[in-house]
């Protein structure tokens, strides 16, 4: 069955977790509704009004012109080109140099070249590890965001072994924002997960899921990572229905946010988070049920 993000009343439908899916333990869950869909229903806008979107022309921000990609390929080459010669300089541009690396891989993915993408995307990844490594060193860690977002690169790419090597090198801190704090938690529970604590991995992520509140005011960026927790919990504890749901949330709120934009960046056209949760699901047997734009075929891993 393929599902679509474009009906957002059929998608609040089949992201409806029936509540005994998640334990109702009273030390970690709250009174909101513990359902994805709950959260759904605040976060996004109603039907009419993604009408109204569309009819205005904000439909067609998943067909970018030719002449975008190029553009944004253009400027992406030019902006890794100088940082990587700053680099050399000795100057700590590897947080830039990482993002433009990302940002063409996904210029290349939106003209269908494949291996180009994922290969700037694990550029992307090793100088990410590079920044990681020195941070260490330094006593300076990266910050919770950042270092999802190589995982995420990594994933996307299809290459779990450098996810791992992310993930246990990324350093826990405290007194971080809110998204920090959440990105943290994620990357928390992968590691336990990584060294074969699957319960535990699953029991941190309901606890974030269940403080987690039907809020308008939180950032597009954090209601999409608790989606991702959602998609995660469905693929560690190998429940298909939650997995899949999960990744569902994540192209909602991608969606909405690309709605809200100019349609002049590449990362609108794409959702890298959704496709590494897809990757992530194949690698562990999960069947694939959502298909849409936002994540190219062929880019998706084979069922391991």
């Amino acid at each position: 069955m393929r599902f679509s993000v474009t009906n957002v009343t059929v998608l609040l439908m089949l992201c409806d977790t029936p509540p005994q899916r998640l334990p109702q333990d009273t030390d970690y869950m709250t009174d909101d509704p513990s359902s994805l869909s709950a959260l759904l229903r605040c976060w996004l806008p109603d039907e009419a009004a993604v009408q109204g979107h569309a009819e205005a022309g904000a439909g067609q921000r998943l067909s970018p012109t030719l002449s975008q990609v190029t553009r944004w390929m253009r400027d992406a080459q030019h902006k890794l080109t100088v940082h990587r010669a700053a680099l050399q300089d000795g100057h700590a541009m590897l947080l830039a140099t990482s993002l433009d690396a990302e940002a063409l891989g996904t210029g290349y993915a939106l003209i269908g070249d494949w291996d180009m993408a994922r290969s700037y995307w694990l550029r992307a990844c090793h100088y990410g590890l590079q920044l990681l490594r020195q941070a260490s060193e330094q006593a300076h860690p990266v910050v919770p965001c950042d270092g999802l977002r190589l995982v995420v690169c990594a994933l996307a790419a299809g290459d779990m072994s450098l996810a791992r090597q992310v993930i246990c090198l990324q350093q826990e801190q405290a007194g971080q924002v809110r998204l920090n704090r959440l990105a943290q938690a994620i990357l928390r529970a992968l590691l336990l997960w990584l060294d074969g604590q699957g319960s535990q991995s699953c029991h941190l992520l309901r606890q974030v899921i269940g403080s987690s509140r039907a809020d308008r005011q939180y950032l597009f960026c954090y209601r999409g990572l608790l989606a991702m927790c959602w998609a995660l919990l469905g693929i560690f504890s190998a429940d298909a229905a939650m997995f899949n749901a999960g990744v569902m949330g994540q192209l909602a709120v991608h969606h909405h946010w690309a709605l809200g934009r100019a349609g002049d960046s590449e990362e609108e056209f794409i959702c890298l988070s959704a496709l590494a949760m897809i990757n992530l699901g194949q690698l562990q047997g999960l069947e694939q049920e959502v298909f849409d734009l936002l994540i190219p075929q062929g880019l998706v891993l084979a069922r391991g």
